[in-house]
């Protein structure tokens, strides 16, 4: 190994005809840390909504809502002792096994561990991974002209109007855009801000913008289907990029789903871990 002292001063002298390799461990790359904690500073806020119950220990915290959506029935930051995962997992998840509740048990690098991963399978929640993605937001991208686009953020974007968006691009039942709504609105004005795209005139994407510290978290980032293909989602991104450079944010953060995978590849992200999510949805 170049560079590095393969038998240190107090190392134990090696047999003759043996070799001793010290291997280095490598430190953990700084840019997992915004990715974890502007997520966890968002789930935070999200466990104050008033319809929630939530059960908060001091390893995990649970929290119910009966509305038959996993995005209002969750678990989030669990951190378990070595060798309890598969017990503390069990004991998390039976609640919302008993009521029939679907659910998402949200994870990330600290909080992951292959006994949590084996105790969530054998339950029956399926595991599906996102990529968390870093960007340096020194400098901010364009954002493109696109004939017939407009942007409105901020106090501009109509936080009902996110909400419906929000639920149509994602495909969920319009009957959550009123939970959506409450929830954005928690955020207030100095860490939440939201886009609302218009293509010829007609509302047609939206995205949100999660703000801690020097990090801008991405969220909500959909277009509806008609509207896909124009480069609307691009806009939408680069437009809150730009206003969190402009509100002194240095770094941006996201976790992309497949669709979007491409165009945050194009605007500068880069993957630096894996966000491992499970759901769990009753049998229909």
């Amino acid at each position: 190994m170049a560079g590095v002292n393969q038998n240190p001063p107090n190392a134990p002298r090696a047999p003759e005809g043996r070799t001793y390799r010290f291997e280095m461990t490598p430190a953990p790359d700084p840019r997992i840390a915004p990715v974890e904690g502007n997520m966890a500073a968002f789930h935070r806020v999200m466990t104050t909504l008033p319809m929630l119950t939530v059960d908060a220990r001091p390893d995990v915290t649970a929290f119910r809502s009966g509305l038959p959506h996993p995005l209002f029935n969750g678990v989030v930051g669990a951190c378990f002792a070595p060798g309890t995962e598969e017990v503390r997992a069990r004991e998390t998840v039976a609640a919302f096994l008993e009521q029939e509740l679907p659910f998402l048990w949200w994870g990330s690098p600290s909080t992951w561990s292959q006994a949590l991963d084996r105790a969530l399978q054998e339950v029956g929640m399926l595991r599906e991974d996102s990529p968390g993605m870093h960007r340096d937001l020194t400098r901010a991208p364009e954002v493109p002209a696109v004939p017939g686009l407009e942007i409105a953020l901020g106090a501009d974007a109509a936080t009902p109007d996110v909400a419906r968006l929000m639920c149509e691009g994602f495909e969920m039942p319009g009957a959550l855009a009123g939970p959506v709504r409450d929830l954005l609105e928690l955020g207030g004005p100095d860490r939440l801000v939201s886009a609302v795209a218009t293509l010829d005139g007609e509302q047609v994407g939206c995205g949100s913008l999660w703000i801690t510290g020097a990090t801008a978290g991405l969220y909500n980032i959909a277009t509806l289907e008609p509207a896909r293909g124009r480069g609307v989602g691009y806009a939408v991104t680069a437009a809150l990029l730009a206003e969190g450079r402009a509100r002194g944010c240095t770094e941006s953060i996201l976790h992309a789903s497949p669709l979007g995978l491409p165009v945050y590849r194009r605007l500068g992200f880069v993957e630096v871990c894996r966000m491992p999510q499970y759901v769990w949805l009753p049998d229909v």
